[in-house]
């Protein structure tokens, strides 16, 4: 599920659908509900999501403000 292999497709996978995460960046926060409801078609539930969720922090892609409930993504230099 998180990656592809021989019985999951690469468009099954955790890391294509972390795609569509990514390509909201063009707001440096955005608020995690709001961020759900922006791409939830490309997820089968919301499981899914969590763990694009984690795999980009995991990476340092991505912060995340509990308090606030925002998604902080990381400026590359």
């Amino acid at each position: 599920m998180i990656y592809p292999n021989k019985n999951i497709r690469f468009e099954e996978s955790i890391i294509y659908k972390m795609i569509s995460v990514l390509e909201q960046r063009e707001k440096l926060t955005i608020n995690i509900h709001e961020l759900y409801n922006q791409t939830k078609t490309k997820f089968k539930s919301t499981d899914e999501f969590i763990i694009s969720l984690d795999v980009l922090y995991a990476l340092d892609m991505i912060n995340v403000d509990f308090e606030n409930e925002n998604i902080e993504y990381v400026k590359r230099n």
